[in-house]
């Protein structure tokens, strides 16, 4: 039998069909099944998934009720629904960051979502950011990853430097709203 999800992209909410048969796992997303394979990396909030012989990396956080997803820039959430109980039965949350947090000094932290080497960094203190633009890029496990702004404002602080390395989890730049 297969597991069902309901995932918000945007505003809008997909139902998601998870089941495992003898080739694999299988996965029903807008009436069309792909297989999958899953595998988290180090013990990690990293995974390698592949997804019809394609493959893709993601950050997955556990929240009450589900998950939060980052893939690249971009971020979903996925709850977990019973069979026959009501999609609208109460109002989605909203997402969190899974690389940032509230700043002591107001702002946000963005925070290292692996560990990894600082290949660029591309903001300096002072600089105004958009929503979606690129950061900086860490390399991990060969692969170039890059850090976009969940928010617009301006770079605050920046507390590293291109060819450090980092540990996930630590505090890469303050961002203030404008």
């Amino acid at each position: 039998m297969a597991e069902r999800y309901l995932m918000r992209l945007g505003d809008s909410l997909t139902e998601v069909e998870v089941e495992e048969d003898r080739k694999g796992v299988r996965v029903r997303i807008n009436d069309k099944w792909h297989s999958i394979s899953l595998e988290q990396i180090g013990g990690s909030a990293l995974f390698s998934l592949i997804v019809d012989d394609r493959p893709h990396e993601f950050f997955a956080e556990e929240r009450s009720g589900g998950l939060d997803i980052v893939i690249g820039s971009s971020r979903y959430t996925v709850l977990r629904e019973r069979p026959g109980r009501p999609a609208t039965s109460a109002p989605l949350p909203a997402p969190t960051g899974l690389h940032e947090r509230p700043g002591e000094a107001g702002g946000w932290v963005l925070l290292s979502p692996m560990t990894g080497l600082l290949q660029e960094v591309y903001v300096s203190r002072g600089d105004a950011v958009q929503a979606g633009q690129v950061l900086m890029v860490i390399e991990a496990m060969k692969m170039s990853n890059e850090l976009r702004a969940l928010r617009s404002g301006r770079v605050q602080e920046v507390y590293v430097s291109q060819g450090q390395r980092v540990e996930q989890g630590s505090a890469l730049l303050l961002l203030v709203e404008d």
